[in-house]
């Protein structure tokens, strides 16, 4: 299973690329958000409809 620091590694590298790409700021902010998650999960963090 993957550490903490490789999932944090895999999700920004998965930012930076869909941000080339021209993603949506809603892609980028589920990206970020579960970056924050991950990160600082003790933390107060917004959220997102996933619907």
């Amino acid at each position: 299973m993957a550490d903490q620091d490789e999932i944090l590694t895999a999700i920004g590298g998965r930012i930076l690329s869909q941000l080339e790409a021209g993603a949506t700021s809603d892609t980028i902010l589920k990206l970020a958000e579960a970056y924050a998650w991950i990160a600082a999960p003790d933390n107060g963090h917004g959220g997102f409809d996933a619907s």
